[in-house]
């Protein structure tokens, strides 16, 4: 649905009005049933689980040099009983594979641009109960995301403009370039 209404996809956080920056969703300026007033942030946002999944939905997706990107294996949500010997379960929770799932979210992935086999070992490299951070990086080369966001850009603000010179080139930070290479 995000790629059929042509839409880019960032990761952002909300700072409440207000709030101290310490706690940007401070519990009293939460508006019960209705909207609560606050400004988009890139840096310091989070994208994990199935967040990523509507990420790559997006034509450009983006994510501030410090936002989190991070990928979990799936599992059947069923916890194991555990071990009588007092050593950790590795198979606590069920990661078995589904074959048909995995077909899915593959055709989806690289539907959207995004390299499905770099996905796939990422979930893989995350610890049962885990998270995988995904590099900056990590994250360009596998498509996750297309651009990434300087210190000062934020998602909701326009990055180019109709004052681009031709052949204006919006730059990869140079930290992340040199893990590019």
């Amino acid at each position: 649905m995000i790629r059929a209404a042509g839409l880019e996809t960032a990761v952002g956080r909300t700072v409440l009005n207000g709030c101290p920056m310490l706690v940007p969703r401070c519990p009293e300026k939460i508006v019960k049933n209705g909207w609560s007033e606050g400004e988009v942030h890139a840096g310091g946002a989070y994208c994990f689980s199935a967040c990523p999944f509507a990420l790559a939905g997006g034509h450009v997706r983006a994510a501030a040099i410090n936002a989190r990107i991070a990928l979990h294996q799936i599992t059947d949500g069923r916890k194991r009983a555990p071990t009588p010997t007092g050593r950790r379960n590795l198979d606590e929770i069920s990661t078995r594979p589904e074959p048909a799932l995995k077909r899915m979210l593959s055709d989806y992935f690289d539907e959207m641009g995004v390299r499905s086999g770099d996905v796939f070992v990422m979930m893989g490299l995350a610890t049962p109960e885990g998270l995988y951070d995904v590099w900056s990086a990590e994250a360009l080369k596998s498509g996750i995301i297309t651009k990434v966001f300087s210190y000062s850009d934020e998602p909701g603000y326009v990055i180019g403009g109709t004052d681009d010179e031709p052949g204006d080139v919006i730059n990869i930070p140079p930290e992340i370039e040199i893990l590019l290479k």
